[in-house]
C-alpha cells in the first residue's frame, strides 16, 4: 500500500474491548482513549518527543499508519487478538480523554497467538503487553511488522485511499528551548523568591539528579521495554511486607502511614517524596551524578486542595494498594457515584477503606481515585521533619505531569556546577546528616571532615 511504504513509526491502539473499531473496512468511526495511558510502551525517545501533548503533536499521530489490536483473548483454549489496519484521521483532547476519529481499511479478524514470544518481537512488545489497555508509538516499517506476524488471510478491506487523502509523513514538533540553567545557590534563591506563592497557594519542590528523570513514584517506573517493573504486584508487596515486618506496622493507623513507612524502607510505593523547603530540593538535584545536568520541580497548588493524613480522599486512593491488578483495572471511575459504589469492586475497596474509617460513609467519589494530590503524612520519623517532607499520592489513573495535561501545575529549574553548589548549600547547613539525619552519616562526615589526604607525588 503506498500510503505506508515511507512511514518508519506506527500507532499501536490495544484495548480489552474492541468495539469501538467494529466496524466496516473503509468506513470512519469515533472514539476515546485516556490521557493516562497514552505512549506507555514507547521508546522514552519517542516520548519525550510526544511530551507535552498538544494539538500539534497529536496531530502528527494522523501521519502514520494504525493497528487497532485488542488484548489478548482466550476462548475455547485459542490464544487470539483481534487485529485491524487504519489511519487516525483527526484529534482532540476532551477533559481527561483523546478524543480520535479513525478510518479502518483491513480487517484481518483474528490473529492467533501460539507463541506470544513470535508477536512479541515482531511488534516490539513488553513482557506485559498483550494484557494491559494502552496507545503506543512503535519504531518499525508497518509493511514489514505485517510480514512477520501471523496473519491470516485478510477477512475484509477497502481500496487503499487516494493520495490526495493520505497525510504526508509527518515531523514531530520540536519542544522550546530550556532556559539556562541555574549554577549557584545565589541564583537560584534569587529565582524561588521572585515567584513568592500567592495568599491561598502551597509551593512544594523536588530536586532530580537527572533531567532525564520521570515525575512518578517508584511503583509506576518502568523497564527498558516499557514493562511496570512493580505495578501489576503492589497488592503482593504489601501484604508480603505486613507479613514479614508486622511488628514494625502495628502503630500505623492508617494505610497512608503504611505507605509512608514502606516507602522509607524501599518498598515501591505510588507516593513520591516532595518538599516544602527549596533548598531541601536543590540538595537532591546535585547530590548525585555530578557530571550531569539536575533539575528541580516547582510544583503549585491552592492551598485548599492539599490533604491531612487522615483526609477520605487519601484513604480511597491509599486503599487501592489492596487490590490486585485486575480488580483495579475493573474500577470504572467514569460511573456516577451511586453506580460506581453498587459495583462488587467498589464494595471491596469500601471494605478496606472501613478497616482504619468505621464511620465512613461508604459513597467513594470515583473520580477521587484517578487524582494526584498533595498529603502532608505525620511526622513520625526524623527524615520526614528533616527535609521538611511530604507526598504526592497518585491515584488510579493518574495524568502523569510529563504529559503537560495534569492539574499539577509545574515549573522546571535546571541545576549545573553541582559541585560547587554542594559546597554552599553546606554553609547553609544543607548537607547529607541534616538531610539524612542519623549517626551513619554524622560519623561519615566527621571522618571526612579530619582525613589525610595523600598527597605525595
Amino acid at each position: 500500500m503506498v500510503w505506508a511504504e515511507s512511514r518508519d513509526m506506527f500507532n499501536l491502539l490495544m484495548a480489552y474491548d474492541d468495539n469501538a473499531w467494529a466496524i466496516g473496512p473503509g468506513q470512519t468511526g469515533v472514539a476515546e482513549f485516556s490521557i493516562s495511558r497514552f505512549l506507555e510502551y514507547t521508546d522514552d525517545g519517542i516520548r519525550e518527543r510526544l511530551q507535552p501533548v498538544t494539538e500539534s503533536r497529536l496531530a502528527f499521530l494522523t501521519t502514520l499508519p494504525t493497528i487497532f489490536m485488542s488484548e489478548l483473548k482466550r476462548e475455547e483454549g485459542e490464544e487470539y487478538v483481534t487485529f485491524r489496519l487504519g489511519q487516525i484521521l483527526e484529534t482532540t483532547i476532551v477533559g481527561r480523554d483523546i478524543r480520535y476519529s479513525f478510518r479502518i481499511d483491513r480487517d484481518y479478524n483474528r490473529m492467533p497467538v501460539v507463541e506470544q514470544g513470535s508477536v512479541i518481537a515482531a511488534l516490539n512488545l513488553g513482557r506485559w503487553e498483550l494484557s494491559r489497555t494502552h496507545w503506543a508509538v512503535k519504531d518499525g516499517n508497518i509493511e514489514d511488522v505485517l510480514a512477520s506476524l501471523p496473519l491470516q488471510q485478510v477477512v475484509a478491506f477497502a481500496p487503499a485511499p487516494p493520495l490526495a487523502a493520505v497525510p504526508a509523513p509527518g515531523v514531530i514538533p520540536d519542544s522550546p528551548p530550556s532556559p539556562n540553567p541555574l549554577s549557584t545557590v545565589q541564583s537560584y534563591i534569587e529565582l524561588v523568591l521572585s515567584t513568592p506563592a500567592g495568599s491561598e497557594e502551597e509551593v512544594f519542590y523536588r530536586g532530580h539528579s537527572k533531567v532525564t528523570y520521570k515525575l512518578e513514584p517508584s511503583l509506576f517506573r518502568t523497564n527498558a521495554k516499557g514493562d511496570f517493573t512493580h505495578l501489576q504486584h503492589e497488592a503482593k508487596l504489601v501484604r508480603e511486607v505486613l507479613t514479614a515486618q508486622a511488628n514494625d506496622f502495628a502503630s500505623d493507623e492508617y494505610m497512608l502511614d503504611k505507605l509512608v513507612r514502606m516507602q522509607h524502607y524501599g518498598l515501591p510505593t505510588r507516593l513520591l517524596d516532595v518538599s516544602s523547603n527549596p533548598l531541601v530540593a536543590l540538595y537532591f538535584a546535585c547530590s548525585k551524578n555530578t557530571d550531569q545536568e539536575g533539575e528541580v520541580i516547582v510544583m503549585r497548588t491552592p492551598a485548599s486542595k492539599v490533604r491531612f493524613f487522615d483526609s477520605d480522599t487519601v484513604s480511597c486512593i491509599a486503599n487501592l494498594a489492596w487490590l490486585s491488578e485486575d480488580e483495579k483495572n475493573g474500577l470504572d471511575t467514569k460511573l456516577d457515584r451511586d453506580e460506581f459504589n453498587k459495583r462488587e469492586l467498589a464494595k471491596k475497596l469500601l471494605h478496606f477503606i472501613k478497616r482504619e474509617k468505621p464511620y465512613f460513609e461508604g459513597k467513594i467519589v470515583p473520580a477521587d481515585l484517578d487524582q494526584i494530590v498533595f498529603v502532608r503524612g505525620r511526622n513520625t520519623n526524623e527524615r520526614i521533619i528533616s527535609q521538611s517532607g511530604a507526598f504526592l499520592l497518585f491515584g488510579k489513573e493518574a495524568i502523569l505531569p510529563e504529559t503537560g495535561l495534569s492539574e499539577l501545575q509545574i515549573e522546571r529549574i535546571r541545576i549545573t556546577n553541582k559541585i560547587e553548589i554542594l559546597e554552599q548549600l553546606e554553609k547553609l547547613n544543607i548537607r547529607s546528616s541534616t538531610i539524612y539525619p542519623g549517626i551513619e552519616k554524622t560519623t561519615a562526615e566527621i571522618a571526612k571532615k579530619y582525613e589525610t589526604v595523600d598527597i605525595a607525588g
